[in-house]
């Protein structure tokens, strides 16, 4: 059964939702099947625990890695449990010549030495072996050689290996080493060939996970190009999650205050007796929101990703006029809603990303374009690292923009000990904000956006 049991816990790694009923269901099955007839014990666990067509090609693949080695772990039971009878008849067999030559030869001291010198089957024991070393935790492709080194260590390695490098004179234990060190590089190929099969079985999954966990807490400003797709789809995927979560919100009618004067009229027809409820339905505003990203060297990467999550929440934040600057601010709505989302980003990053940074001359811009558009409607979100390369921050205009506004949120890269340090001004932009918050990774910009939904 914990075959099985590994097995399912495979299959989830893999992304198959398996419920711990469908787990009894399919442990239950086996156990009044067996596991003898591969192609039923396929179809069974099949019916229990794939549920989706499109997981049908993951489950076909999981388990033929996965027993495969089942099954010759099971033959090589099978032929350990020989009757002595036929093994001593085996022995009688062997050549008079044969015999005296094994009597002559110089015997291994350690049990593995003894056990690869009479050529032993050592596929089980390197389950057992793996099994005790809980080989299924296995995450990295990098702990691959941790494990293969664990395993051989389980089954007496480091004896073995004493063995093989002790002084000796003796010419017949000389060759018996000479022998053992041939066999221990067999035995460490088979291991390894061991714990890559259960490498594809347990941790291919896994580590792709694991990445996109490490990808989510990630500094935005350090992603690597390479990975930009998975991290758009991860952004992507994330603000489809708020999206969703804040579209429902919207949806709920049942409860909160109740709607007296709607109550009486709907049950004006039985005589008062309350049957029909209605409730205060609470409006919620979508909110209108003016994004300005600073798309300086600094701070380019961070505002990419923060345009695209913005954009993908389009359900619930259709009121969106965006902006970008490094000293020019420069409108690029009808771009980012124009074209593909992606390629737009691109455009925008090779033609006004990288540049030196001026906050003033910035501020003017959107003082002229802007500015007079700006009601208590409107909430405003500046990305930007507030370092103005010692110029002049035009201050008044952001205490107008915080003056005209609903809401002011100032989202810094940086950590907040970094602020004010060098050319930074932050101390100056902060008291004209209602609020100030670092935003360094994808977990940040989910927590921020998801603040702005539930309170706006």
């Amino acid at each position: 059964m914990r075959f099985v049991a590994d097995f399912i816990g495979a299959l989830r790694e893999a992304g198959l939702p398996v419920s711990p009923a469908e787990s009894l269901d399919a442990l239950n099955a086996i156990k009044l099947l067996g596991l003898e007839n591969r192609k039923t014990t396929k179809t069974v666990l099949a019916l229990t625990l794939v549920k989706r067509q499109t997981d049908q090609v993951i489950y076909d693949q999981l388990f033929d890695l996965y027993f495969t080695g089942v099954e010759q772990v099971k033959q090589t039971d099978s032929d350990q449990l020989v009757p002595e009878e036929q093994k001593t008849t085996s022995e009688a067999g062997l050549g008079e010549n044969e015999q005296e030559s094994s009597a002559d030869e110089y015997a291994a001291s350690s049990a593995l030495g003894q056990s690869l010198s009479q050529k032993q089957d050592m596929r089980l024991a390197i389950t057992q072996a793996a099994m005790a070393e809980n080989l299924s935790s296995i995450v990295f492709f990098t702990q691959k050689n941790h494990f293969a080194y664990k395993i051989m260590q389980r089954m007496g390695d480091e004896a073995l290996s004493a063995e093989i490098h002790a002084e000796t004179q003796n010419p017949e234990q000389k060759k018996s080493q000479n022998e053992l060190i041939e066999f221990r590089a067999r035995l460490l190929e088979q291991v390894k060939d061991y714990v890559e099969q259960q490498y594809l079985i347990f941790a291919r999954h896994k580590g792709a996970k694991f990445r996109e966990e490490h990808l989510q807490q990630a500094k935005l400003s350090q992603i690597e190009h390479v990975d930009y797709a998975l991290m758009q789809r991860l952004v992507q995927r994330s603000a489809r999650k708020l999206a969703a979560q804040h579209s429902r919100r919207r949806l709920t009618r049942k409860r909160g205050l109740l709607d007296v004067r709607k109550t009486i009229a709907a049950n004006a027809a039985f005589d008062g007796a309350l049957f029909h409820t209605r409730w205060k339905a609470t409006r919620i505003e979508r909110p209108k929101i003016v994004a300005i990203c600073d798309v300086s060297g600094s701070v380019s990467r961070v505002a990419r990703f923060l345009l695209l999550f913005l954009y993908s929440l389009q359900d619930v934040m259709p009121k969106v006029r965006s902006f970008v600057f490094a000293s020019e601010m420069i409108e690029v709505t009808q771009l980012l809603e124009q074209e593909n989302i992606e390629l737009a980003l691109e455009e925008i990053m090779q033609r006004w990303g990288g540049l030196s940074t001026d906050y003033g001359k910035a501020l003017a811009d959107f003082q002229t374009q802007v500015l007079a558009s700006i009601d208590k409607k409107t909430t405003v979100i500046l990305l930007g690292d507030a370092r103005n390369n010692q110029g002049d921050g035009r201050t008044d205009i952001w205490q107008k923009v915080f003056r005209q506004s609903k809401r002011v949120l100032w989202l810094n890269p940086e950590q907040r000990n970094s602020w004010d340090s060098g050319d930074s001004i932050m101390s100056q932009y902060s008291p004209w904000c209602s609020s100030v918050e670092p935003c360094r990774n994808l977990k940040d910009i989910e927590g921020i956006f998801n603040r702005l939904l539930k309170y706006s």
